[in-house]
């Protein structure tokens, strides 16, 4: 197995770049974010992975997003009706997740949301982010940890497509010929 393509070009496969720019970003990433933007690592990672899975381009970042965006509205609403409205309970929250795990199943009929998984990761990132307990930008409780998730869930996304232009040139030889 070689780290270029079998052209004899010397250029780098799209798979070899993008392992390359992502473990190489992965340090300052994981850095900034644990001793910096103090703001939860895992969401950044699983909002790249679904700007990759949504397709990459701006496409797959803007349906990426998006769908994280709506998991993480649909988790904090599930949790302040439960907790705040019905007074919590396994009953309470078996049905209203229920009804919004109805919903994010239901986003493949509009084209923002059409990444479907997104939700579900969205979703799950905020229950994490609120069993860890960590809010961002001064904001306590269910909405600091709002924010905590969707600021990480962006940044990682546009992470995402920074890596996959970066890779995308290394590919081409663009980076490497100038």
């Amino acid at each position: 197995m070689t780290d270029t393509d079998n052209s004899g070009s010397g250029r780098w496969t799209e798979t070899v770049a993008l392992a390359v720019v992502f473990g190489l970003a992965s340090v300052p990433w994981t850095y900034a974010f644990v001793a910096g933007f103090e703001l939860p690592l895992w969401p950044s990672f699983i909002a790249s992975a679904s700007f990759y899975a949504a397709g990459g381009g701006l496409a797959g970042l803007k349906r990426g997003y998006a769908s994280n965006a709506a998991g993480i509205l649909y988790g904090t609403a599930t949790l302040w009706v439960v907790d705040g409205l019905l007074g919590g309970g396994v009953l309470a929250l078996s049905v209203v997740v229920g009804a919004f795990m109805f919903l994010a199943s239901l986003h493949e009929r509009v084209e923002l949301l059409s990444f479907t998984p997104g939700g579900f990761f969205g979703y799950a990132t905020l229950f994490s982010v609120h069993a860890a307990g960590v809010t961002a930008f001064g904001y306590s409780g269910l909405a600091g940890e709002t924010l905590a998730a969707a600021a990480s869930m962006l940044l990682g996304a546009a992470i995402g497509l920074a890596t996959e232009r970066l890779s995308d040139r290394l590919a081409s030889g663009e980076a490497t010929s100038k």
